[in-house]
C-alpha cells in the first residue's frame, strides 16, 4: 500500500523532510560558530499559505486541438536564507548566536517528533480501519 496517495501522509512526510533539512542547516551554523565571517542560515517555516501559493496548478489535459496546453510552474521545496542583522554580528564577522541556534534545534525537534507521532497514530487508525491492526 502506497501511503503517499493519502494527502495527510504526504504532508507529514513533507514536514519531516523540512525538519531534517533544517536540522542539517542549524548544525552547520553551530559547527561554524567560531568561523570568522560566517553568517547563519535558516529554512523558512512550512505554512499552508506558502504551500498553497507555491503549489503547481493541476495539469490540464488537451482533449481538442484547439485547446492550449498548460505550462508547469517550477517550485523549490525548501529555501535556505542567510540571517542576521548587521548589529548582531561579532567583531570577527561571525553572526552565529549559539543560544538562538539551540532554541531553533529544540523547536525543530519538537516539530519533527509531532509529525512522527501524527504519522504513527494515523497509520494505526488506517490499520484499525482495514482490520489488519489491533
Amino acid at each position: 500500500m502506497d501511503l503517499q496517495q493519502y494527502t495527510l501522509f504526504g504532508m507529514i512526510k513533507e514536514r519531516m523532510a523540512w525538519a531534517t533539512k533544517r536540522e542539517h542547516v542549524l548544525s552547520r551554523n553551530i559547527a561554524n560558530a567560531d568561523t570568522p565571517g560566517f553568517l547563519p542560515s535558516d529554512i523558512r517555516e512550512l505554512t499552508f499559505k506558502k504551500a498553497l501559493s507555491e503549489a503547481a496548478p493541476p495539469q490540464v489535459s488537451v482533449t481538442d486541438p484547439g485547446h492550449m496546453a498548460g505550462t508547469p510552474v517550477p517550485t523549490s521545496r525548501f529555501r535556505i536564507e542567510k540571517q542576521r542583522a548587521p548589529e548582531e554580528i561579532s567583531p570577527n564577522g561571525n553572526g552565529v548566536t549559539l543560544e538562538e541556534q539551540m532554541m531553533k534545534v529544540g523547536d525543530t525537534k519538537g516539530k519533527f517528533d509531532m509529525a512522527a507521532n501524527l504519522y504513527q497514530k494515523n497509520l494505526a487508525f488506517l490499520k484499525m480501519a482495514t482490520g489488519s491492526g489491533r
